[in-house]
């Protein structure tokens, strides 16, 4: 009976932590509890940067939180910088290219299957 425990215990102990680990959780300590927390639900889906011609230094790209249809367009500048939101859709799609200046995109909107739209958005003004 021993033997047995000896082997199960710690499988099943390694068994745990590896499934927790595998779901996001993470251990944090508070004092003398430990309390296991789940990573954050929302997860952001960046597209491929894009820069424009005349200003490599920077570029844009288009980001979706999963679960949610809105699509974020961000300005990444220069190293260290945090990158900042120009423009945001309400619907589904994502930036396909920038102006040579950087000052205007063309966002494409999914509308259903096998259907786009393409809107000129203004990335310096935040709009459509």
């Amino acid at each position: 009976m021993n033997t047995f425990l000896t082997r199960f215990v710690p499988a099943v102990i390694c068994s745990a932590v590896l499934a927790a680990t595998a779901m996001g959780c993470q251990r944090e300590t508070k004092g003398a509890t430990t309390v296991i927390t789940a990573a954050a639900a929302g997860t952001l889906d960046r597209d491929a940067p894009i820069a424009a011609k005349n200003h490599r230094e920077v570029a844009f790209y288009s980001a979706r939180t999963q679960g949610e249809s809105e699509t974020k367009i961000f300005l990444r500048g220069h190293a260290g910088e945090a990158p900042r939101l120009v423009y945001v859709d309400a619907e589904p799609g994502e930036l396909v290219s920038v102006s040579d200046d950087g000052t205007h995109g063309v966002f494409r909107r999914y509308i259903a299957p096998g259907q786009t739209t393409d809107i000129t958005i203004d990335l310096q003004k935040s709009e459509s």
